[in-house]
């Protein structure tokens, strides 16, 4: 990512000394580092929002109230996975993706990420359940992608809710297409062991 930046950078400035005009480069520069600055404080109250809402959810029980019920869907999903934290840590991740505020999912996502790499030993190659949740967390349907919304809304969108059936259509598909790949590979890695 590094190199992709830095290669951006540079080819901005070899065009603007080319055309003789490095101001604009200077100024659209400037220009686009105060508005992340903006965009970032924007994102940060519903990061904070989600987080706390989350955390509540955990402590009040709610979070093992849903896993009771999403239990079927996380067995098909992670037959091996035993450690009730992890499954939590995971559905916490799953949530915050479906209600669109994917941001927030991140601080939940990594936390389930460490559990499932020390379940995994700490190895370089990554389990099923680890490629499992990295597809799944990946391609999340969202229901109401809250982020899309407020940065449609924050650009002028005359109709910044509009996304929302289209989010949900394209969640569908590429959820259903990543669960089944996984699969695939699940079952053709198994095969394999067999066969040894």
């Amino acid at each position: 990512m590094n190199y992709i930046w830095a290669g951006m950078l540079l080819i901005g400035i070899i065009f603007s000394i080319i055309n003789n005009r490095p101001d604009v480069f200077t100024e659209a520069l400037m220009q686009s580092c105060t508005d992340a600055i903006y965009f970032m404080i924007g994102l940060s109250g519903i990061i904070a929002v989600w987080c706390g809402l989350m955390n509540i959810a955990k402590d009040s029980g709610l979070i093992d109230k849903i896993a009771l019920k999403a239990m079927p869907a996380m067995k098909f999903l992670f037959p091996h996975e035993k450690d009730k934290d992890t499954i939590a840590m995971m559905l916490m991740s799953f949530t915050a993706n479906v209600f669109g505020a994917g941001n927030s999912a991140t601080v939940f996502s990594l936390k389930a990420m460490e559990r499932l790499d020390k379940e995994n030993g700490g190895s370089t190659d990554a389990s099923d359940a680890m490629c499992m949740f990295m597809a799944v967390s990946m391609s999340m349907i969202q229901l109401v992608p809250i982020t899309i919304i407020k940065i449609r809304n924050d650009l002028g969108s005359q109709n910044p809710g509009s996304i929302i059936i289209p989010a949900i259509v394209a969640g569908l598909i590429s959820m259903a297409v990543s669960i089944a790949v996984c699969k695939y590979y699940e079952a053709l890695e198994r095969r394999r062991k067999k066969c040894r």
